[in-house]
């Protein structure tokens, strides 16, 4: 009994190592990632999306979001809260694709081929300043580099299509407002009377 004990105590204990192994193995393959933006939903009060020569800035005023130069356009909550949700999420790869500021333009994230925004507080100080660009390897991940860094990171999905600076992808007319039909003092119809003329017998054919 004791040796059948030994036996299976050993087998445990391989399988014990084995599987740690596996662990440590597996961590050599998983991407670490970090989160991009460290602000707040409710501390963003103002965010600036510049691609080209073409830019868009929406402003919270209060409760209520407005687009700059678009005061006609009411703004899309479905838009604006699947912007929020992707840039608030969005991750990066701990290791560098380059640190090379010459690559910039490789990796589609210099001034002039890079989809820039920029994140404001209530006070209009900066929380972020990112570049996003395209990859010719992964359509599923972004470039992305921060202003104040020169080097270039891989995303953990691609967000650019929420980055338009079109205005009706943010806004729309507003709807006209339907006013309920007023039933207080309901019309009486009116029933056409018809008057016989004076000399004139109805009652023949």
């Amino acid at each position: 009994m004791a040796k059948q004990t030994r036996i299976a105590v050993i087998i445990l204990a391989a399988v014990l190592v084995l599987f740690v192994i596996n662990r440590q193995s597996q961590k050599k393959y998983t991407v670490q990632t970090k989160t991009v933006v460290s602000a707040e939903k409710e501390n963003i009060h103002r965010f600036v999306i510049q691609k080209d020569d073409k830019e868009i800035e929406l402003v919270r005023s209060d409760t209520n979001w407005v687009i700059t130069g678009h005061d006609t356009l009411s703004v899309k909550s479905s838009s604006l809260e699947s912007f929020f949700d992707s840039i608030l999420q969005l991750s990066r790869e701990l290791d560098p694709i380059s640190k090379n500021p010459a690559n910039w333009s490789k990796y589609s994230v210099d001034d002039s081929t890079g989809t820039h925004l920029f994140l404001y507080d209530s006070g209009d100080k900066e929380l972020s300043h990112l570049v996003l660009g395209r990859t010719k390897t992964n359509f599923g991940k972004n470039t992305i580099r921060m202003e104040e860094n020169p080097q270039v990171y891989l995303t953990d999905k691609n967000i650019l299509f929420r980055l338009q600076t079109r205005p009706t992808y943010w806004g729309e007319k507003p709807k006209p407002i339907e006013t309920e039909p007023d039933t207080s003092n309901p019309a009486i119809p009116t029933i056409p009377l018809s008057i016989p003329t004076a000399g004139v017998d109805t009652t023949q054919n």
